[in-house]
């Protein structure tokens, strides 16, 4: 049985694929981008959003970015650059 998050695992594993490394401290909010500018991905995140609410998948997009860069916590700021979430963590 696959988790329930699953789908937003492999949605930020297709982004940060997409994205030069090494990884800046603003990496969540280019996962965001490369999710808002790929129309399969964009169609994904709507699903996965109405599925699972979308607190979850946006809270999932940053522990799964977290997770699968093995960066760790700056601090939480605004995002000004992607519309689907308002804020995200900084990494290093």
């Amino acid at each position: 049985m696959s988790r329930r998050t699953q789908g937003v695992e492999d949605l930020v594993s297709a982004a940060i694929a997409n994205l030069p490394s090494p990884y800046g401290q603003d990496v969540i909010e280019d996962v965001c981008l490369e999710i808002e500018h790929n129309q399969a991905w964009s169609d994904r995140y709507g699903q996965l959003r109405n599925e699972l609410g979308q607190s979850v998948v946006n809270n999932w997009i940053g522990q799964y970015t977290k997770r699968l860069t093995g960066m760790k916590t700056i601090r939480q700021v605004m995002a000004t650059r992607s519309t689907i979430i308002g804020s995200y963590t900084k990494l290093s």
